[in-house]
Formats: structure tokens, sequence, C-alpha cells
């Protein structure tokens, strides 16, 4: 009876999600409404009805939506920029979150240690897992992030109901016309990443992990994170506070006098150390007073195996040079494809696809190889190691961030100004 009543909610947020996207769709459609209207209130609606969709539109149709798509577009850039820096919770969240603080308060005072909330215990932000609330740990400033009451249990149920959603005709036909990305697909192949956020101790460890990498780099910081506390509460995780902005609440003009650092951290982390920020944008970025770089929220982080390093160096290689285009087609084929034996077969194919060479025919940029990635992706006939797509699409959704930094300038660009500095540092 449990079972069938799991099923019978999960057919109607099913259909519910399904309606709420045809109303607006077809007011479109009819004229009734500007796209932008349209596709904000479809947002809005779908990440009410599903934590999901916050995901979705933050990783997915802000890749596909990149600033190519809607740079002359304020209203879009604002919307997609702002909506998921403040998730909304509910006042149960609240009372849950107070209640864990109240916990490590407790423990923090067994210890002689003074742990004290700002702010009237009002969150000063909420994330899609977790209630953020600063306060003051033996009169230092500190972040406390409580992960929201069974999360964990919400992504997976949310998760079952996406892929019910997407798996009809209609909106298989939509996506296909309208965004040219398999939702379907690219849910399946987040999901472990979604509820890898859910894992504060494994967090924990990232950020010690880059903390020690970069302690040399005294122009980067990584905020220190009070370990015990999540090792006796692991729903909650303490750490120093960063005094500054998010980046992206940062004039271009200022962010411009930092790029070098932040290509240092994205790159020397990446083939220095074979680890990857896996959710490297303007919001995870604060610019401090000083002038300097604090990088925060370790939840996604990428290992990479040396020949893995080796291989996504070569992908960024080649995009120093346009004329390189077959060349770079053929090496992502390679990178991805898992079946050596019809790696030529694919290449062949994907050669005359006409999408392909729309994307070959423009100056390569981080957006134009997500662009190439995902309709690699889309042709489920093909057999790819998808861990690697996604890194590859980490990767340069990372790399999307600094090249918005560096104004917009080519990949190619990019990846020479670095490799003249580490050739010039070495």
């Amino acid at each position: 009876m449990e079972l069938l009543q799991q099923y019978i909610n999960l057919a109607l947020n099913t259909v519910n999600i399904f309606s709420t996207s045809t109303y607006h769709f077809i007011k479109y459609k009819l004229h009734l409404t500007t796209s932008n209207s349209a596709v904000i209130s479809i947002c809005n609606s779908l990440i009410h009805k599903n934590y999901l969709f916050t995901k979705v539109v933050q990783w997915g149709v802000q890749e596909v939506h990149s600033a190519a798509n809607i740079k002359d577009n304020d209203e879009l850039k604002s919307y997609f920029g702002a909506f998921s820096n403040s998730v909304p919770y509910t006042q149960h969240e609240l009372h849950a979150s107070l209640s864990y603080i109240k916990n490590i308060t407790d423990f923090a005072k067994s210890r002689n240690d003074k742990l004290v909330i700002e702010n009237d215990n009002i969150p000063t932000n909420s994330g899609s897992v977790a209630i953020i609330f600063k306060a003051r740990l033996n009169d230092i400033p500190v972040v406390i992030k409580v992960l929201r009451p069974n999360i964990r249990k919400r992504i997976e149920h949310d998760i079952k109901a996406v892929l019910f959603f997407f798996n009809n005709i209609f909106m298989r036909t939509f996506i296909n016309n309208y965004i040219k990305l398999n939702f379907k697909t690219f849910i399946e192949q987040n999901s472990e990443l979604l509820l890898n956020q859910c894992d504060f101790i494994s967090e924990v460890n990232n950020a010690l992990l880059f903390k020690d990498n970069l302690k040399h780099k005294k122009s980067i910081i990584i905020p220190r994170v009070y370990k015990h506390f999540t090792e006796a509460y692991s729903e909650v995780i303490v750490m120093e506070y960063i005094d500054g902005p998010i980046a992206k609440n940062v004039p271009l003009e200022l962010l411009k006098t930092n790029f070098e650092t932040l290509q240092s951290f994205f790159f020397e982390s990446l083939f220095r150390y074979n680890v990857m920020h896996g959710d490297f944008h303007l919001g995870n970025i604060i610019i401090t007073t000083n002038n300097m770089i604090g990088i925060i929220d370790f939840g996604i982080v990428y290992t990479l195996t040396t020949d893995m390093s080796d291989k996504l160096f070569n992908v960024l290689f080649l995009c120093l040079d346009s004329a390189n285009r077959k060349v770079l087609l053929r090496t992502v084929v390679c990178f991805l494809c898992s079946d050596v034996d019809t790696q030529d077969a694919t290449y062949k194919k994907l050669l005359n696809n006409q999408e392909i060479k729309d994307v070959l025919s423009s100056y390569f940029s981080a957006n134009q190889i997500i662009k190439l990635v995902n309709i690699i992706m889309s042709d489920e006939s093909l057999g790819l190691h998808q861990e690697i797509c996604m890194l590859l699409l980490a990767t340069m959704s990372g790399l999307q961030t600094i090249e918005y930094v560096n104004e917009n300038k080519s990949l190619g660009l990019l990846i020479k100004s670095y490799m003249q500095r580490s050739i010039q540092m070495d």
C-alpha cells in the first residue's frame, strides 16, 4: 500500500510539472506573453514544485543559454544569475536548522569554546541543499552551513519525478526544438553529483585538500574549516567567514584585476594537483576588501587520473588554433567514447552533423565546447564515458567564468596566456 501511494504521489507530481510547463508554453505560442516572461514563469513554477529544477536551470539552462545567447537580454541574465542564490526555505526547515545549531552550540561549550549566532538567528543565505547562518566562534567570524532536513530523500524522489516528466513525447520534442539538451540523460548523469552535495564530511575534506594544495598562494583564500563540528554532527559545517561580496555582484572592471589569480587557481588545481572545483562560478567566488580571492563551496570536486588530466590538457591545447577544428573533434571523440573500435566511425558520423559543423565554424570558446559535448551526448547510440563527459562539461563551465572575467576573449587566448605565465614561472 505504501509503495502504491509513492507511485500515486510521483504520478501527481509529474502531472503537475507537465501541466505547469504546458500552460506557460501555450501562452507564449499564442502570443499572450513574451519569451522572457514564459521562461521565467516556467522556471519559477517548477523550482517550487520540484527541488531538482533549481539545479537543472543552474547547471543546464545557463550552460546552453549562456552569454552568447542572452548577452543583450538583461532580464534573463539577471534572473538566471540570481534565482538560485536565495532558494526559499520553510519554517520547518528553519526550526530544524536552529535545532542543529543549538546542538553544536552546546558541543562548542563542552570544548570550552563560545559559538554565538548573529542576526537574531535569521539565515544570511539559503542554498539548494543548505541554509546559511553567520556566527562568531570565540569572537572569530564564521559561517554555519546546515543541511536541509531530509534533503537527500527529497532529491531522490524529485529525480524520479523529473525522469518521469521528461519521458514523454511532448517534452522530448519541446526540448529538442528549443533547448538542445537531453535533460533525461543530463539528470541521470548528474544524480550522483546532486546527492554528493548532501555529504558534508566529503565537502569538508575537499576544502581541506584545496587549502593544503594552495597554501603557497597568498592571493587565494580557502576558508578554514572546523572539522570537529562536522565529525560530531554530519549535517553541519562551520567554516571561516570571508568578508566581501560575491564576484557576480562586483563590477567587471574590478574582476578583471583578479583574472590571473582566478586563472591560476583553476589551472593549477587541475593540472598540478589533478583536482577540480566542480561548481566554479561567480557565486562561489568572493572578492575580499583587500582585493584577494576567496573560493567557497567544495561540495562537488573532481579527482583526475594522470592519464585523464593529460587528455583533458590535449583538448584545451587544441583550442589554441581554430585551424585544429577537425583534430579537436577527433580528440574529443577519443576522449569521450568508451569503445575504441567505434571511434573512427563515430568521428566520421559527427563530422557530417550540421549542428557540429555550425559549432566548429566559430572561434573556440568554453560555451562552444559545451555545445559540442551536449550534441555528442544527445546521441544515445554512442558508447560514452559518462563520467568523462561530465568532467569535460564541468571544466568548460568553470572556464566560462574565467572567460567572462577576461572579457569573453577566445578560449585559445585564455589557454595561451596561462601557458606563457607557466613558462615564465618555471
